[in-house]
């Protein structure tokens, strides 16, 4: 079976991971890093966001204006420091929030714009930040899912933040790296971040090693034996995968998140963050190309989105559940639930929009760039197939 994706790091980059936390054990390693200019490397995204809420000591009860589409980890760190919610609608087509549906949120209590990035598709943002200027907001730029080597998000933005988490684009296992276009920011967030303990490297060992198995599990054999046994045994395929792949799992999440990355964690960042992925980006272009290839628009997420780099390729279709039994039966590992996406509704301001994205619609096909031609041939016969055209 080819499985939904395979984590973006090599046997041999886990080996010089696992090395370099006995190295640090052992007094060995002390190797100075140097980051870009005004750039902070910190646990995750959540600890970035955290500490840059904390530097900003916004008033309790700010409105905060979102993409409407993030992970809940995310919504509770606003809620964590007092801040309320103020979701703003994602467009199918663009994966993007249009500027008029920003002017009519911004209120005399908005303080903070957050732009999310969904998807591997980098969205236009100049008519945003033209807008969120006018009005005296800081923008911060939620690039965890689109990292790509080259954008380094909006000039006129405050704060951009990439992941390296897990199952993103060319992963350390853990950890982000934050922008920032002010120095007095920077050097404000970068004196709290110093101020948190650093987290045990035993927690980042134990990461290599889940790694590693996961690499060897997502090899074709294993993987189609795991999902038999499932489905024999009617235990959910879906919640064995995510249980191997939570960043920060369970409860306690604010006591998780505040911490500084180990010696190792730093030098795999600094690692992945120097890679050229040029020639993998435009591999993953052209399979998703291939894969979607003659499908009615209809189904296709962020279309018209000329940044498009496909970290992960959902479409939306009427009967997700069919259309996943049917793929897996010819050994495509498609999935509903491949995605920790949640959609905030409390207080959503579409004002109108009709081509709203519909997280409860898709389905995320296998996007794994060593399928080879012929079984991305396959896969694309098949959708073409099942998926009515009119």
């Amino acid at each position: 079976m080819i499985a939904r994706g395979r984590l973006d790091i090599r046997f041999s980059e886990l080996f010089k991971a696992a090395s370099a936390v006995v190295g640090n054990a052992v007094g060995l390693n002390k190797k100075q890093l140097h980051f870009p200019d005004q750039s902070l490397p910190c646990l995750s995204v959540r600890t970035g966001f955290d500490l840059l809420l904390s530097a900003l000591k916004l008033e309790r009860g700010s409105d905060i204006l979102v993409t409407n589409i993030n992970i809940p980890d995310m919504f509770a760190i606003i809620a964590e420091h007092g801040l309320k919610v103020i979701p703003l609608t994602v467009d199918k087509d663009t994966l993007g929030i249009a500027d008029d549906q920003l002017k009519n949120a911004i209120t005399p209590n908005t303080k903070l714009l957050l732009i999310t990035h969904l998807f591997g598709a980098v969205i236009s943002t100049d008519a945003l930040l033209q807008v969120a200027k006018a009005h005296g907001l800081i923008v911060v730029e939620d690039c965890a899912q689109a990292y790509d080597g080259v954008y380094q998000g909006n000039p006129q933005s405050d704060v951009v933040m990439f992941s390296f988490g897990l199952i993103k684009t060319n992963t350390a296992l853990t950890g982000a790296i934050l922008h920032f276009n002010h120095q007095s920011l920077f050097a404000e967030v970068s004196a709290l971040n110093r101020q948190l303990p650093v987290q045990p490297a035993k927690i980042y060992f134990k990461k290599i090693l889940n790694a590693t198995l996961i690499k060897l599990f997502t090899k074709r054999l294993p993987f189609q034996w795991a999902y038999a046994f499932c489905k024999r045994s009617n235990k959910d395929f879906d919640a064995l995968l995510s249980g191997f792949t939570r960043g920060f799992p369970g409860a306690a999440l604010m006591e998780k998140i505040r911490h500084q990355p180990c010696a190792a964690n730093l030098l795999m960042l600094h690692h992945k963050y120097s890679q050229d992925i040029s020639s993998q980006i435009q591999g993953r272009k052209a399979l998703a190309a291939q894969l979607l290839q003659g499908l009615n628009e209809r189904y296709l997420i962020g279309a018209a989105n000329t940044q498009h780099t496909h970290w992960v390729l959902p479409i939306q279709v009427l009967d997700p559940v069919s259309l996943v039994e049917k793929l897996r039966g010819a050994g495509f590992d498609a999935t509903s639930k491949a995605s920790s996406l949640v959609k905030f509704k409390e207080g959503n301001l579409s004002f109108g929009i009709e081509n709203e994205l519909m997280l409860e619609n898709l389905i995320y096909l296998p996007m794994d760039i060593t399928m080879g031609e012929n079984k991305a041939k396959q896969l694309n016969q098949l959708l073409l197939a099942i998926l009515p055209n009119p």
